[in-house]
């Protein structure tokens, strides 16, 4: 992993992150506004649900439980 992350340090690739952030307390009190609009597939995609779903990857996700 190290010198993977070394040679993609070399080659100037962009690296993009994903954070979810978690639910609000006052998102946590409306049950209506109390759902994920998203689906974390891996740890490297997820998925956007809306009236057509959109799969999204990168170098990494951080879900809303992560610190």
């Amino acid at each position: 992993k190290a010198l993977l992350n070394e040679l993609e340090d070399l080659k100037g690739k962009i690296r993009v992150y994903c954070r979810v952030r978690p639910f609000s307390k006052s998102e946590k009190a409306d049950a209506t506004r109390y759902k994920m609009a998203l689906e974390i597939n891996d740890t490297m995609s997820l998925t956007v649900h809306g009236r057509i779903d959109h799969t999204y990857n990168f170098d990494s996700v951080f879900g809303p439980e992560s610190t």
